[in-house]
């Protein structure tokens, strides 16, 4: 088609919409305003649906466009939803009753605006959430939900609350879209025919109808999600169809929880997150426990935020209004049931894993968590060698398993620990953080590696959660476990030999807030929930000048680090320059170690493959299949690159085809359980995998 022909046509089409909707507004759009984003993103959705054959066939003369129109975005899900009128707390979550923060927050966050919500964990937050937005959509104030988490596992247990609200609410039982990297790979979910990592063209094949919403680009447009906070982010950040996302959340309650949990890359990402949701009438409810003064203003864009000890607190700013306010919590007797202090006490590792022992053996449960999967491997491994057959189970969870496994061991930990399961005897659950926040666990007693305040307080969320009639403790335990070298011994060493006394944990939490952290807690007996959460985290983050050399050293790498990742988030959301594939965590997660993922199998030759969960698949056919997909994903884990090779790149002929995003290789573990990369050298560390542990990293010359 020639120049003034693409001209007229566009002419045309221009003439259609003011004749459909009136004159379009004389206004200049800034080049990164809301509005002009939002614009390309409903463009995008029209074209997609204004391109499927299905409703609107290139051979065929539309008699009625509209009605075609109504056809298609009802066959695909996208009309909005209708809600149930008039529905009470009973109606939505089957409680007798609202707590006084759940109805503090029903009255005060009626209008889209940002909002957060600081109170201790346990206290219903996320029913707070879920209870506005019910009443936004009911009164037309907003046009869908997205729950965001911190991590896929945690994204995985809201989805179950979740889909449970909505069915409640939804006159049309309404669909709850799981939305995260993986959630692909859960098989109750419906899933498209198609490659979830192909290009445009496949996409448009009849196979993807299957499930419209698929597509991790349009995943977003669904009225009902929740999954990571990465899919939301990759609406700020320079991903293509970015405009797409920011569209689809356009309007909707958006719950971003945990939001204390983000480095200060990703929290970065958060705050300029809220705010383009603000411009685009969305409701942002921000949850969480251990939420400093700064931080929360950040989420606002301001210096400070109000300056209040008052704690459980709302602070809010409504649509079109420039101050914060700060919303009363109301008071309510029923709710003034004192919890019992919870004791602290440092000790050695055999010392603490003696105690574990003895609650266990008592028919208690216990909850270790340790900062780093080689610790917790190693811990575990030390608590199994001291486990008694019979009278206790012992497990361990975290990262590093093939997605099948770890789903099997979230399934039965989170049920283990969870609100209702007592099976007579106890137990020990060995973790990283992945139980940290987002889960609903119950312990009796809570063995913790030294973290920063706020981490160490959310485990504490998973400490006596729930009322029981049986506990083997007089009181809820806090057991830290002591560094190998007394923290009280280096307080006037150098930053090297105190990063060296932190060990693998200093590469996960900055070493000066860790000896901040140590600092607060380490005279402490016993701590009062929630008055002294604030207390502390203002004593934690507090600034000072009169540290020890070594410590304001510390300081100054820690505040320069986060000055640099807060910069390159920042440059992160310049959408004028190169746009890369909209993966999550490609750019809303800052990975300062490389990771490769390598698929798991117990043979592979060049026609075929026998996966670690026994599924065989043949190699090198034509075609994308999805069971073949879902099968290799299913057993893929990403492990530090430098585990695998030091320098250079993977063996081509060992690459796992096209079904695995990023670097990817075969990898085929013997019964022995070890390791082999095949066309891969000699490395420095040996790779090993049991089902119970999952992938260990040793060291050549460790045993």
């Amino acid at each position: 088609m020639m120049k003034d022909q693409w001209e007229t046509e566009r002419q045309n089409e221009l003439g259609f919409v003011e004749d459909s909707f009136g004159p379009l507004p004389a206004m200049e759009i800034e080049q990164d305003s809301a509005a002009l984003w939002w614009l390309a993103g409903l463009t995008s959705v029209a074209d997609w649906i204004g391109s499927d054959e299905r409703f609107f066939p290139v051979d065929q003369q539309i008699a009625d466009v509209e009605k075609a129109a109504l056809t298609a975005l009802e066959h695909i899900g996208f009309l909005p939803p209708r809600i149930r009128k008039d529905l009470d707390f009973m109606d939505l979550f089957g409680f007798d009753r609202p707590n006084r923060l759940q109805r503090s927050a029903f009255e005060s966050i009626a209008v889209p605006g940002i909002y957060v919500i600081e109170a201790p964990m346990g206290t219903g937050k996320t029913e707070a959430a879920l209870w506005c937005a019910y009443r936004l959509l009911s009164e037309g104030r907003a046009t869908g939900i997205y729950f965001a988490l911190p991590t896929q596992a945690t994204s995985n247990r809201i989805h179950l609350r979740m889909a449970d609200f909505i069915s409640r609410i939804s006159e049309d039982n309404g669909h709850t879209r799981l939305i995260h990297g993986n959630s692909w790979l859960m098989e109750a979910l419906s899933m498209p025919l198609t490659s979830l990592f192909a290009d445009e063209k496949t996409e448009q094949s009849d196979a993807v109808v299957r499930d419209w919403f698929a597509s991790r680009k349009r995943a977003l447009l669904a009225p009902f999600g929740v999954g990571t906070v990465d899919q939301a982010l990759l609406g700020i950040v320079a991903a293509r169809h970015f405009f797409v996302r920011r569209f689809a959340l356009a309007g909707k309650v958006v719950i971003i929880d945990e939001v204390h949990s983000y480095d200060v890359y990703t929290g970065t990402l958060v705050n300029i997150l809220c705010r383009e949701l603000e411009k685009l009438c969305c409701t942002v409810i921000v949850l969480s426990a251990t939420l400093t003064e700064d931080r929360c203003a950040q989420i606002f864009g301001k210096a400070s935020s109000n300056k209040t000890d008052a704690y459980p607190l709302i602070t809010g700013r409504r649509q079109g209004d420039e101050a914060l306010a700060v919303y009363p919590i109301l008071s309510d007797s029923a709710d003034k049931v004192p919890s019992p202090p919870v004791s602290v006490r440092f000790a050695r590792r055999e010392e603490a894993a003696d105690r574990a022992v003895e609650v266990a053996k008592s028919g208690g449960s216990v909850l270790w968590i340790c900062d780093t999967v080689a610790s917790a491997q190693a811990d575990f491994t030390f608590l199994r060698e001291l486990a008694m057959a019979g009278l206790y189970d012992i497990g361990l969870l975290h990262s590093r398993y093939p997605f099948f496994r770890r789903k099997e061991l979230e399934d039965y930990w989170m049920e283990r620990l969870g609100k209702n399961d007592r099976q007579g005897r106890g137990c020990i659950l060995v973790a990283t953080q992945v139980v940290e926040q987002s889960v609903d666990l119950d312990a009796d007693l809570m063995i913790s590696e030294l973290a920063p305040t706020d981490m160490l307080l959310q485990r504490l969320g998973r400490l006596w959660r729930h009322k029981r009639q049986y506990r083997p403790l007089p009181a809820p335990l806090l057991i830290i476990l002591e560094e190998e070298r007394a923290l009280a011994e280096i307080q006037t060493a150098s930053p090297a030999d105190i990063k060296k006394a932190f060990g693998s944990k200093a590469l996960v939490y900055a070493p000066y807030i860790l000896l901040r952290t140590w600092e607060v807690w380490q005279d402490r007996k016993s701590i009062k929930l929630p008055e002294e959460i604030r207390p502390m985290l203002k004593e934690t983050y507090a600034d000072r000048l009169n540290d020890a050399e070594g410590w304001a050293k510390l300081a100054t790498d820690w505040f320069g680090n986060d000055y640099a990742k807060k910069q390159r988030a920042e440059w992160s959301t310049n959408v004028f320059d190169i746009l890369l594939d909209d993966m999550e965590g490609v750019q809303t997660r800052l990975n300062e170690h490389p990771t490769v993922s390598i698929v798991l199998a117990h043979k592979v030759t060049s026609n075929e493959a026998i996966l670690l969960d026994g599924n065989r698949i043949i190699k090198g056919d034509n075609g994308f299949d999805l069971d073949k997909a879902r099968a290799i994903n299913r057993c893929t884990v990403r492990v530090p690159r430098a585990a695998l090779i030091e320098q250079g790149k993977m063996p081509q002929h060992s690459m796992p085809e096209k079904y695995v995003c990023g670097e990817a290789c075969w990898a085929v573990v013997d019964e022995a359980g070890t390791i082999e990369v095949p066309g891969l050298g000699i490395t420095y560390r040996t790779l090993r995998y049991t089902n119970e542990t999952g992938i260990e990293i040793i060291k050549r010359g460790e045993s």
